[in-house]
């Protein structure tokens, strides 16, 4: 009777254990209460890790997926051989309490105030190291932003604004307008982005001119040309147009943008919102890659 009463109890705290369990990270057990701790001392978090709790609110879902990519930061941390021990924890708390010129006695009533405490607080702060040495030697090395992108940017931000210059390479293409009637303008286009792509011209077409044109800056374009090749994208052509007594479609090779003071001001910011973008995109991807090396169940 007794072992019956025994093992009666047991299996009911089992129960209510795995009622608790929100999922299951390789060894690791995500219960259900810690996730609502988690949310419940979210403004802590982002004050002391804003890249990794940079939202107002989570759901139970949100919150479980961020646990677990802590843990698989962490293995893949001691894999690179980056172990974040309770001294260096420390140090980095003492270090923020200089700065912000808090004695701890003043740092647990500002935890406080948050809902949290001291041994939560050093977790998050341990939580915030392994991140930020995860981001520079793992997501860093795979994010790459070019000068030309920089100035792809600027040119969408600044499509309209009269005050930028920009300067192309472009490869004209004439032909006879005989050959080539208005009618069939639209098609032409096509059949020259085709022929871009590799497909040969037509026969009737055989007699196209083709002419490169390298720097060219927009005070040496026609306004209507100008108009034009701002519709049209890096590595893709105008409409038709009329001039010179011939049909003309130019292919826009390259454009760029004459370096001045608004652009030269603007790189950094246009830079860091570049990477950040990338760095989320990658960051996304590589998760996914490594949750197929790991043991991830969700209850």
């Amino acid at each position: 009777m007794r072992l019956l009463l025994i093992l009666a109890i047991t299996f009911t705290v089992q129960a209510k254990l795995l009622d608790k369990i929100s999922a299951v990270i390789n060894s690791e057990i995500i219960t259900l209460s810690s996730v609502k701790r988690i949310q419940a001392s979210l403004d802590a978090r982002r004050s002391v890790s804003p890249f990794i709790y940079g939202k107002q609110s989570y759901s139970d879902d949100e919150i479980i997926d961020l646990v677990i990519r802590k843990y698989i930061i962490r293995d893949k941390l001691k894999e690179l051989g980056y172990v974040i021990g309770d001294a260096q924890v420390e140090s980095e708390i003492k270090e923020r309490e200089q700065k912000l010129g808090l004695s701890r006695t003043e740092l647990l009533a500002f935890l406080k105030g948050n809902k949290t405490n001291y041994d939560e607080f050093f977790e998050i702060t341990r939580e915030a190291i392994e991140f930020n040495i995860f981001n520079s030697r793992v997501i860093i090395p795979l994010v790459s932003v070019g000068e030309q992108e920089i100035k792809n940017e600027f040119f969408k931000e600044n499509v309209n604004n009269k005050t930028i210059s920009f300067k192309y390479t472009l490869v004209d293409f004439a032909i006879e307008p005989e050959k080539l009637p208005a009618k069939d303008w639209n098609d032409f286009k096509k059949t020259m982005i085709d022929f871009q792509k590799g497909s040969p011209l037509p026969r009737k077409y055989n007699s196209i001119e083709s002419n490169t044109l390298g720097d060219i800056s927009e005070e040496g374009l026609t306004k209507e040309l100008q108009n034009l090749i701002k519709k049209a994208g890096e590595g893709e052509f105008t409409d038709p147009l009329m001039m010179f007594g011939k049909v003309h479609i130019f292919f826009v090779k390259n454009r760029d943008v004459v370096e001045s003071e608004l652009f030269l001001s603007a790189k950094d910011r246009l830079r860091g919102k570049l990477y950040e973008k990338k760095a989320i995109e990658v960051t996304r991807l590589w998760f996914e890659r490594e949750l197929g090396n790991n043991y991830v169940k969700k209850y």
